[in-house]
């Protein structure tokens, strides 16, 4: 049953400590796609359960759902072999954790529903410029050290400070870049578990693939290869995250208005 208008004006719920007015039905339906995406980010998702599927990834290479189903990399495609499987994997991780600073994009699909979309540039022990979107809903944040700013949609903007008791996945991105991707740090200790999957083109580089339980993961060629993409998928969501813009420079500044 809808929630009466008064009620609906005051049903708010945080997220990147954005507080922003939803009605019920489109509150359960975004929390639970962008919370899902913060879950996967921050660390602490499981790698077991269901099988992966990677978003856009049947288009950009045949077979990859075959390739998803292996079981083990004991019989290797390519003959990488288990050991150095898991070197891609951490040397991959420990690259982006010590960038200076990135961008990550997070979509979250949900059964029925429409896809959210979180899309921050994080610099290290600074801050981050994100924002977020899904239908008709828009967020934006700017973290800088303690200082928040935020606003829905067109809205002014409004000003707050972190409290450090209760600071949110958004709030703190900045300094959980030591523990990105942990879930799938945590596979390469177990390199038995791994499998090998088709390499993929994204932005027209092609990325070296791993499957860890219900993670997919790529990575881009080479010594100085990073975690490109990984992607995650449930019964009812699938979520994908996009590592882009290494050490690129970001500006993070107060809004004007």
């Amino acid at each position: 049953m809808p929630l009466p208008q008064n009620e609906r004006l005051q049903q708010v719920r945080c997220v990147y400590s954005v507080c922003v007015p939803l009605s019920e039905e489109s509150l359960r339906s975004f929390t639970i796609s962008v919370l899902g995406a913060v879950a996967l980010l921050v660390a602490g998702c499981s790698s077991g359960g269901h099988d992966s599927a990677d978003r856009g990834t049947a288009s950009a290479s045949s077979g990859v759902g075959a390739a998803t189903a292996a079981s083990a990399v004991a019989a290797p495609r390519g003959g990488t072999a288990p050991d150095e499987v898991a070197r891609i994997m951490r040397t991959g991780i420990e690259r982006v954790r010590a960038s200076s600073s990135l961008r990550m994009v997070n979509t979250a699909e949900t059964e029925g529903g429409s896809p959210s979309v979180i899309d921050s540039r994080i610099v290290a022990g600074k801050g981050s410029h994100t924002r977020s979107r899904q239908d008709g809903f828009s967020m934006e944040q700017i973290v800088i050290g303690d200082d928040v700013f935020t606003r829905d949609g067109g809205a002014p903007w409004e000003h707050g400070r972190v409290d450090p008791a209760k600071r949110s996945a958004g709030a703190n991105q900045a300094n959980e870049m030591p523990k990105l991707a942990q879930p799938i740090y945590e596979l390469a200790a177990r390199p038995e578990t791994l499998a090998v999957v088709d390499a993929i083109e994204i932005d027209g580089v092609r990325c070296f693939g791993v499957r860890g339980g219900s993670m997919v993961a790529y990575f881009t060629p080479g010594d100085a290869g990073y975690l490109r993409r990984w992607t995650n998928r449930t019964a009812s969501s699938r979520i994908t995250v996009d590592i882009t813009e290494l050490d690129k420079p970001i500006e993070l500044k107060p809004p004007l208005d």
